[in-house]
């Protein structure tokens, strides 16, 4: 069978699903052309503007393949009806996850070693969630365990991260820490939804499993996004008052 010849399953997903789907690749390709034009619009240093961007397009990329069927596999337990694992999230988990994290650290001016250690448990963290559901009870759940352990690191070094910045940049400590609790309450639903939903208990339907992943996909890259670049950095007029003043 050709790579032209593989069967799509988007005709076996309940029809919410396919919408929730379509919704989530709508709301992250609208997203990355608002942070495209941030980014081609910004004079000088646009890196930032950059990285949104990336993270909307690569997730929009993921949420189309899973929308057409292809970013999907199908497991069967030991026990109960077969499940639906999307490894198109994890592709993009795998990408935009760091590049998210990235933008958090660089906001507080984080060393070099932090951002290293922060981006490394959160690729260990993602790989172990995609292993754990690839593999069958009961051996996914040792591996969730693992992939909370390094879940867990992430959360500890947000809170490093505010306490640096209400030490350093106090003016906007409230702002980052409206912006990291934004990511932690949507990243939370991650690892809630892996124990309830297909790669875990299977205790939900697909539609709820996807809805809420898709909510705070959308809450974590644009939603975060919007609010980094319009909230938490300071505008370009602010940005040359800064200089201007550092400058007398």
């Amino acid at each position: 069978m050709g790579l032209t010849d593989v069967p799509s399953i988007q005709a076996e997903y309940p029809t919410s699903t396919r919408h929730f789907l379509l919704i989530g690749f709508l709301g992250m390709f609208v997203g990355s052309i608002v942070f495209c034009y941030l980014a081609m619009k910004k004079k000088g240093n646009n890196i930032t503007q950059t990285v949104t961007f990336i993270i909307a397009s690569v997730a929009a990329g993921a949420y189309y393949s899973m929308w057409s069927g292809y970013g999907v596999t199908k497991k069967v337990e030991a026990e109960g009806p077969q499940r639906f694992i999307f490894w198109g999230r994890y592709v993009d988990w795998l990408i935009t996850t760091p590049l998210l994290l990235y933008d958090i650290a660089v906001v507080v001016d984080a060393e070099l070693g932090e951002i290293v250690m922060l981006l490394g448990v959160d690729v260990l963290m993602i790989v172990s969630g995609y292993i754990g559901a690839s593999v069958l009870h009961p051996y996914k759940w040792a591996w969730w365990t693992l992939g909370m352990f390094f879940f867990g690191i992430v959360m500890y070094m947000f809170v490093g991260f505010y306490s640096k910045c209400r030490e350093t940049k106090p003016d906007v400590a409230d702002k980052y820490k409206i912006l990291l609790a934004l990511t932690i309450v949507s990243w939370c639903v991650y690892p809630i939804m892996w124990v309830i939903g297909s790669e875990g208990l299977a205790a939900v339907s697909l539609d709820i499993e996807v809805g809420f992943i898709c909510l705070a996909d959308l809450v974590a890259k644009v939603g975060f996004g919007l609010y980094l670049l319009f909230a938490v950095l300071p505008t370009e007029e602010e940005g040359e008052a800064a200089e201007k003043t550092s400058l007398v």
